[in-house]
């Protein structure tokens, strides 16, 4: 059933974008139709990488405040797929890739697929050690046995509560 929707989606939006091109290739003639599209490209996805860049930064951030950087990761995927959207040739997808690139319709997308999913924040448990190789070396006709290899040390868990 889904991939029924999928595939009529795709080739809908294939229609729009040839009816859409004809249009405005009629009305602003070839060259500059095709130099359009190029040029929505070229800004499209140096808009995508400062964006990027952005959101990689909020979410170090959330990283290393001990929280989960959800929102970020589905925003950075939303950024992805505007990206590929954007160096798709034609308008329609230039459009919705134009669309994901703001914030706030970014951000609302973001939050919607973040209510319908269980994101799960433990902060887990962080393990500090040391570690001490001892290992019996015995040689038997020229070659090294490592038989008997142990690993001693003290290990302290620490829990953030």
């Amino acid at each position: 059933m889904i991939v029924g929707k999928v595939l009529l989606l795709f080739i809908g939006a294939g229609l729009l974008e040839i009816f859409v091109f004809i249009e405005v290739g009629a009305a602003i003639g070839a060259w500059s139709t095709i130099a359009l599209i190029l040029l929505t490209a070229i800004a499209g996805i140096s808009l995508v990488r400062i964006q990027g860049l952005q959101t990689l930064m909020a979410a170090q951030t959330k990283i290393n405040r001990g929280e989960t950087p959800a929102r970020e990761m589905v925003s950075g995927m939303m950024l992805a797929l505007s990206g590929v959207l954007l160096l798709l040739p034609g308008f329609v997808t230039d459009f919705a890739g134009i669309l994901l690139l703001l914030p706030p319709v970014r951000h609302a997308l973001a939050e919607r697929f973040l209510s319908r999913t269980h994101v799960r924040g433990d902060k887990g448990h962080t393990f500090s050690a040391e570690y001490y190789y001892h290992a019996e070396t015995r040689v038997n006709d020229g070659e090294q046995d490592r038989k008997g290899v142990t690993f001693e040390g003290e290990a302290e868990r620490k829990d953030d509560k």
